[in-house]
């Protein structure tokens, strides 16, 4: 049923959401990327096998990370990325706290990086794949667009966006420290037995003063329980601070977001 349900909704579109220029520059670490057209339409077994949808098992081969976004892009639907972003009281702190400094992990095609540099914030982005990497540099979202991810927030002209190519589990990549790292929905991807070594490795690029904003899908869900995040208990087991939006930041703190549906 839920196979049916999903067909009649992903109608490969193209990539007309996007607009991907020509590039003449790489993304750090990023050499030797194909060429490759996002307008083309998948063949009848690809739509038919939703695998597609499903992220990669693994979280070391940029090559599987690569042909996952080319999916999103070939079946239209890589502007589900963002779908539960809505930046505005992230924004409001990290004005009021004058913080600068952004670290966007595993964000792949995600155009969050874009609106929060934008927003007047110097952003660095580091993930796996090389083509999403790539590709995201080459997309120009509306000023529309960008405010609707930052929940209406003013956009400035005094931001900077950086790209790097690597394992977040790196400690060579990205060092920082920044005033506040995002991930979202990429942690929890990790087994059970890996997930707090890539945590802690995220942790430690944070400032001493600073928000960690972890965003969990709970795919599960259903009343009446509450939804879970699949990395609460590792927060709780190192004693992380639970921030809640308007409240000040007077030291390292989480804001742990969880969607369903």
């Amino acid at each position: 049923m839920l196979r049916e349900v999903l067909r009649r909704l992903i109608r490969p579109r193209g990539a007309d959401w996007l607009s991907i220029a020509p590039r003449t520059t790489r993304a750090s670490g990023a050499e030797g990327l194909e060429t490759w057209t996002p307008q083309r339409r998948p063949d009848r077994r690809a739509e038919d096998d939703l695998s597609w949808l499903m992220p990669p098992r693994t979280m070391i081969d940029p090559y599987a990370w690569d042909k996952y976004w080319r999916d999103q892009i070939t079946h239209g639907v890589a502007d589900w990325v963002d779908m539960f972003c809505d930046d505005d009281q992230l924004v409001d702190a990290m004005r009021s706290s004058r913080f600068q400094t952004v670290l966007c992990v595993g964000s792949g095609l995600s155009l969050e990086p874009l609106a929060l540099a934008a927003a007047g914030f110097d952003v660095t982005v580091l993930d796996l794949s090389p083509f999403a990497t790539e590709a995201v540099q080459g997309i120009t979202p509306t000023k529309e667009h960008l405010r609707r991810l930052l929940g209406g927030q003013s956009l400035l002209t005094n931001g900077r966006l950086e790209f790097k190519v690597g394992d977040l589990r790196d400690a060579r990549f990205c060092p920082g420290p920044f005033d506040v790292v995002i991930e979202r929905r990429t942690l929890q991807l990790y087994p059970q037995q890996d997930r707090p070594q890539a945590l802690q490795a995220v942790a430690n690029r944070l400032a001493p003063r600073g928000i960690f904003v972890s965003h969990a899908h709970d795919s599960r869900w259903r009343p009446p329980a509450p939804p879970t995040h699949a990395c609460e208990s590792w927060f709780a087991a190192q004693g992380w601070p639970r921030w809640q939006p308007d409240a000040p930041v007077t030291g390292r703190v989480a804001w742990l977001v969880v969607s369903t549906g």
